[in-house]
C-alpha cells in the first residue's frame, strides 16, 4: 500500500475515533476537573499577597499536564479493548485495513482529542493568569509555551503507553498499569536515590535498571523554571520533544505488532 493511502486510512480511522471519544464525554469530565483546579489556583492566589501569579502558574501548568495525561491514560486504556469486546474491529478489518494501521489510526484520533483538550485548557490558563494581574512578557511567554508543549508531549506519551497495554489486557488493568508508570515516571530521580541508598548491591542494580527502562517523565517538567521565569535552553526542550516522540513511537509500534499477532 502506498504511503498516501496509508495516511488516508489512518486519517479515516482517527476521525471516527475522535468523534467516538467526544461522544463518550470523557473529555468533558476531565475538562471540568481541570477547570476546578484552575478555580482552586485562582482562589489560592487571592489568599496570598506576594506574587499571586506564581500560584496560578503552578496550579495551571499542573492542571494542563495532569489533564492531558489522564485523558491519554483513561481513554487509551479502553481504546482497543472496546473494539475487541464490541467486535467492531471485524467491520474495520473487513476493508483493506491492516491491524497496525487500525491501531495507529486510533492513536492518531486520541492524539487529536488530547490536542483539543490542551488548546482549551491553555487558553483558559492564560486567561486566568491575566485575570490575576500576571504580566506576560515575551521571555516569560516563551518559557510558559515550552512548559505547555512538554505537558502536551507527556500526555501523548501516556496515551501510547495506555494503548500498548490495551492491546493485550483489560481496560481496567491497562489504566492501572499506565497510572503506575505515570507515578513512577514522574519520580525517576527519587527512584534512583532509593537505589543509591539501598544496602543490597543487587537491589540497587535492579532499581537502576528499572529506572533506566521506564519512560522518564521528568523530562517533560520544567519545575520551577516556569514559575520564576528562569531561562530554559531550547536544546533541552528539543531533546525532551525528541525523547517523547521516540518513546511514543516505540510503544505504539509495539502495540501495532501485538495487535497484528492477536488472533481475531
Amino acid at each position: 500500500m502506498k504511503k498516501t493511502s496509508y495516511l488516508t486510512v489512518m486519517g479515516a480511522v482517527g476521525r471516527v475515533t475522535f468523534f467516538e471519544i467526544i461522544r463518550d464525554k470523557v473529555l468533558y469530565n476531565v475538562l471540568v476537573c481541570a477547570v476546578l483546579l484552575f478555580g482552586v489556583g485562582f482562589l489560592a492566589s487571592r489568599l496570598t499577597f506576594i506574587q499571586p501569579e506564581r500560584v496560578v502558574l503552578d496550579f495551571g501548568l499542573a492542571s494542563v499536564a495532569i489533564s492531558c495525561a489522564m485523558i491519554g491514560i483513561f481513554t487509551g486504556a479502553t481504546l482497543m479493548g472496546k473494539e475487541f469486546e464490541r467486535r467492531t474491529i471485524y467491520v474495520a478489518l473487513s476493508r483493506p485495513i491492516s491491524k497496525s494501521q487500525f491501531v495507529f489510526g486510533k492513536f492518531f484520533g486520541l492524539n487529536v482529542v488530547i490536542l483539543v483538550n490542551w488548546v482549551l485548557l491553555s487558553v483558559s490558563f492564560i486567561a486566568v493568569l491575566l485575570a490575576t494581574g500576571g504580566e506576560i512578557t515575551q521571555s516569560s511567554m516563551v518559557i510558559l509555551f515550552y512548559g505547555l508543549i512538554l505537558a502536551l508531549i507527556q500526555g501523548i506519551v501516556m496515551a501510547s503507553i495506555a494503548v500498548f497495554f490495551s492491546t493485550f489486557t483489560t481496560g481496567s488493568l491497562s489504566a492501572i498499569f499506565a497510572i503506575g508508570m505515570y507515578l513512577v515516571g514522574t519520580n525517576i530521580s527519587q527512584l534512583r536515590i532509593i537505589g543509591a541508598k539501598a544496602k543490597s548491591p543487587f537491589i540497587s542494580v535492579i532499581i537502576n535498571i528499572v529506572a533506566t527502562l521506564l519512560p522518564n517523565l521528568e523530562n517533560f517538567s520544567l519545575g520551577t523554571k516556569v514559575t520564576y521565569g528562569l531561562p530554559v535552553s531550547t536544546s533541552v526542550v528539543l531533546a525532551a520533544f525528541i525523547y517523547g516522540v521516540i518513546i511514543s513511537w516505540v510503544y505504539i509500534w509495539a502495540a501495532g505488532m501485538l495487535a497484528h499477532k492477536r488472533e481475531i
